[in-house]
């Protein structure tokens, strides 16, 4: 008898353990307070607003920290701000928040509209890109949370530094020369920006040309955003908004907007939701491809001020 234990256990131990499965892209209120102790919630307030209500455990990375700002009096367009930081700056932000490798998180904004949720994806498309596919964001947010019942509390909360290392994958952040080849090679631009900009009615920066990319979709991101709240539509009413504006869910496709922000979000939508891999943020955007004089812009409202 002993034996045939002993001989259980061992085939047991020996066994593959079968793979987790994946990280929903996208969780609710209701599945984080029941998988609350298994995940790690970074919450992207500033901490002043942190410290006065939060998720319970959360950490604190400030939505700023995850993009790079210009040198202080810097006045040159050709420095990008707003940008994806280096590696070598957000492998020891996380580590030192205590987010290791093994960490499933959720990522949690405010959750008052649209631009909440975007901010949330593009997070989200920072871990794809720092090779970290064990992440999920909030639907609705702190806001949704809070209105399910969850219980947020007040005060400051660290959880002991550990090691994050990355491994990334560059093919994830295409600069303006991939993108071009994406776009030679039949890539569909979508451009999240609001229609006012699409057409060339106004720019994001006085520094660049008014329009859009040449061939590029209209999606508003707000309209990814279930009635200007902080929670995603239907997957199904993604679905009908994509093709209603003529963009192939499946197609391999480059989202852009101004800075990489509000397109984080038609991004998020594609990739995450409808499983499209050939989908790419584009996170130099229009403050890159228009200051950029060989890229092609076209608008399709020019009007004239002298008139």
């Amino acid at each position: 008898m002993i034996k045939h234990l002993m001989l259980l256990l061992a085939l047991i131990a020996a066994a593959p353990l079968a793979d987790a499965a994946p990280a929903p892209a996208i969780v609710d209120a209701a599945w984080l307070k029941a998988n609350a102790a298994d995940v790690v919630v970074v919450d992207l307030q500033d901490p002043k607003a942190f410290a006065r209500f939060h998720i319970p455990g959360a950490v604190n990375l400030a939505y700023d920290a995850w993009r790079t700002q210009a040198p202080k009096g810097n006045k040159d367009p050709a420095v990008l701000q707003s940008m994806l930081p280096p590696v070598e700056r957000l492998a020891p932000m996380l580590g030192t928040a205590g987010i290791g490798n093994d960490d499933h998180v959720v990522i949690a904004a405010t959750g008052r509209g649209a631009g909440d949720l975007a901010a949330a994806a593009r997070v989200f498309w920072t871990f794809k890109v720092l090779g970290h596919d064990a992440v999920s964001v909030l639907d609705g947010g702190l806001v949704g949370y809070a209105e399910s019942g969850g219980r947020l509390v007040q005060g400051t909360e660290q959880r002991p530094a550990t090691t994050f290392t990355a491994k990334p994958r560059p093919e994830l952040a295409p600069d303006a020369a991939a993108v071009q080849a994406l776009l030679a090679d039949g890539a569909l631009p979508v451009d999240a920006r609001s229609e006012g900009e699409y057409v060339g009615l106004y720019t994001g920066d006085s520094d660049e040309r008014p329009g859009t990319i040449p061939g590029a979709k209209s999606l508003p991101h707000d309209w990814i955003a279930a009635d200007g709240s902080g929670k995603l539509r239907t997957a199904g009413a993604l679905r009908q908004l994509f093709a209603a504006r003529g963009i192939d869910p499946a197609a391999e496709q480059v989202h852009f907007c101004h800075s990489g922000n509000r397109a984080a979000l038609t991004w998020f939508a594609a990739y995450a939701l409808f499983g499209n891999e050939n989908a790419k943020l584009y996170d130099g955007s229009m403050m890159e491809w228009a200051q950029t004089v060989d890229l092609p812009v076209a608008a399709e409202i020019e009007l004239c001020d002298a008139c």
